[in-house]
């Protein structure tokens, strides 16, 4: 089936497209495999009117909004590639195609975390990555910092806005006398031992478990996380990238190639709250409908 234009990913980006593609009468459709990297934690913060709502039920509601515009529909699926043709793309999934005039890439980024045993068991319940996320929750309570040597400065200052009891782990990696001195003076503890494990019950961290069996006491972490846009499904397209792989577009989101757009975290390559990822796939929606409507003119 063709369409005018294909949303690939249903997070903040994508649906609030779509809900603007809607309201511009563009035969558009969205394919989600509803996979969000967001699906580990209870609450998203930040959004006006939305504050402490959950992923699933803004998703949810998000959807609903949309259902008002007939012009939309939705696909259940994971795109499997994407190929350029004389009218456009050309977007499969399992036993399916479909094609289009213009296609919104806003899936999101590849989420990995520190591989620390565990690590995964309180990701997103008491370990987290952004304080403006998650910070006022974690509020006053004593919080561990994983973080490289390099990010280090930046989050202990940023966490120190919300607890003032901080102890900094780099896993492995040498601090300089410098750094040393800094957060001694801070009256912030630094272990650099690599972390063998983490412990708690129902999500909730309580030790840190280092090599040398040391079991320091914490309430809660923020911890590094590693984020990518390499998509086994861009693979037929030749989308250029800067020299810290992320994509090259210009104001309107469209990247180097001709109608091929990009919002949200995955044109950012750094994640961020819902609020700026659905901000973002608006105003790109906007853009690439004064395109096509200009093109028709």
């Amino acid at each position: 089936m063709d369409y005018e234009i294909i949303v690939i990913g249903g997070g903040p980006a994508g649906l609030s497209a779509a809900l603007n593609f809607g309201r511009g009468m563009m035969h558009t459709l969205v394919i989600d495999e509803d996979k969000p990297r967001n699906r580990v934690t209870s609450e998203s913060h930040g959004y006006l009117t939305q504050d402490g709502i959950s992923p699933t039920e803004f998703k949810q509601k998000a959807k609903q909004d949309i259902a008002k515009y007939k012009d939309v529909s939705f696909l259940a699926e994971r795109v499997l590639d994407i190929k350029q043709n004389d009218d456009g793309f050309e977007v499969f999934t399992p036993g399916q195609s479909f094609t289009a005039r213009q296609v919104l890439l806003a899936t999101g980024l590849r989420e990995r975390g520190p591989d620390i045993p565990s690590f995964n068991e309180f990701y997103g319940q008491s370990i987290f990555y952004c304080p403006w996320c998650d910070g006022y929750e974690m509020r006053h309570r004593k919080l561990a910092i994983i973080y490289t040597v390099e990010m280090m400065a930046h989050m202990v200052k940023l966490l120190s806005n919300f607890s003032k009891d901080l102890i900094v782990f780099t896993n492995g990696e040498s601090v300089t006398t410098e750094d040393k001195a800094w957060l001694k003076a801070k009256n912030i503890d630094i272990y650099t031992d690599f972390i063998a494990d983490l412990n708690g019950e129902n999500g909730q961290l309580t030790h840190i478990t280092l090599a040398n069996d040391e079991k320091v006491e914490v309430e809660g972490g923020f911890s590094q996380m590693q984020w990518d846009t390499h998509f086994d499904f861009l693979k037929n397209l030749s989308l250029e990238r800067d020299e810290n792989e992320k994509f090259e577009v210009n104001a309107f989101g469209e990247t180097s190639i001709k109608h091929f757009y990009i919002a949200g975290e995955t044109k950012d390559n750094f994640a961020g709250q819902i609020i700026d990822a659905a901000a973002n796939g608006g105003m790109v929606a906007k853009m690439i409908m004064m395109t096509q409507i200009n093109e028709d003119f």
